[in-house]
């Protein structure tokens, strides 16, 4: 089997922002090592300069930059490395720039991952704010406030339930792709301009009949929104649009079975 294919979409707008990628970089290969084939996708940051500084560390690290010609979000962003783990035959892993991975040996975790009626087609990941706290352990659906939202949010990093794999959806931030779903399912929807898209494709995962699995067993630190989460109207847009659209897309969709309610 090829290697998996890293995809790691980047927005770099502050001096900062150069070591926060760099870390994520260092704590792949320092738990997968040479495992792992690692892209990065500039999403053409507002800093090109940043952008042409962190080129050479990349380089060192023998991972590859592909820099986009125009700001166009999330979707479009990973797809440049779906689509290229799609036509290569790879596995795919997204991944924040603003991860730091803990776990040794990740990714094979993440290949073994499964349940009872077979492999996992898309795997999460137990993700940790740097002070601890819960930031991710799966995804459910809000009967009160009618939003999606993270388990567990904010919840003590030792909570027991959080280290029980579960069958949900699970976040962008960290998702194990086999090259059997990217060839079932496709490539991320690129209507979406930024949020949604990750459950999005996990309902199109459980609709093509597969499996999307929380697997506590990999664990990362995951700072959230680092780059994207600094105030700008054009995000807040972003934001809107792809609500909209994925409320329109599922308005008729019954997610029962798909979705843990709470």
């Amino acid at each position: 089997m090829p290697k998996p294919l890293v995809v790691i979409p980047m927005f770099l707008g502050e001096d900062g922002d150069v070591e926060v990628v760099m870390d994520c970089v260092r704590s792949i290969r320092s738990t997968v090592s040479e495992s792992v084939d690692v892209l990065v996708v500039d999403d053409h940051s507002p800093a090109q300069d940043l952008v042409d500084a962190i080129a050479p560390g990349l380089e060192r690290y023998e991972v590859e930059l592909h820099r986009k010609p125009d700001n166009t979000g999330f979707s479009k962003t990973v797809n440049v490395g779906l689509g290229r783990a799609l036509d290569e035959g790879r596995d795919a892993v997204l991944m924040n720039a603003d991860m730091e991975m803990t776990t040794p040996g990740w990714a094979k975790i993440c290949q073994r991952a499964g349940t009872v009626e077979g492999p996992a087609g898309v795997v999460g990941a137990l993700l940790l704010y740097p002070t601890g706290l819960i930031q991710h352990a799966g995804i459910y659906f809000s009967l009160l406030t009618r939003t999606f939202d993270h388990m567990f949010k904010y919840g003590p990093g030792n909570l027991p339930d959080a280290y029980l794999p579960r069958v949900c959806p699970v976040t962008g931030a960290f998702q194990y792709i086999r090259h059997g779903i990217l060839e079932k399912v496709g490539i991320y929807d690129e209507n979406f301009y930024m949020a949604h898209e990750d459950v999005d494709y996990c309902v199109r995962v459980f609709l093509a009949g597969e499996q999307c699995l929380y697997e506590p067993k990999v664990r990362a630190y995951h700072a959230e929104a680092m780059f994207r989460g600094r105030p700008s109207p054009k995000v807040q847009e972003w934001h809107q649009k792809s609500w909209i659209y994925f409320a329109e897309k599922w308005a008729n969709q019954n997610f029962n079975g798909m979705v843990p309610f709470v």
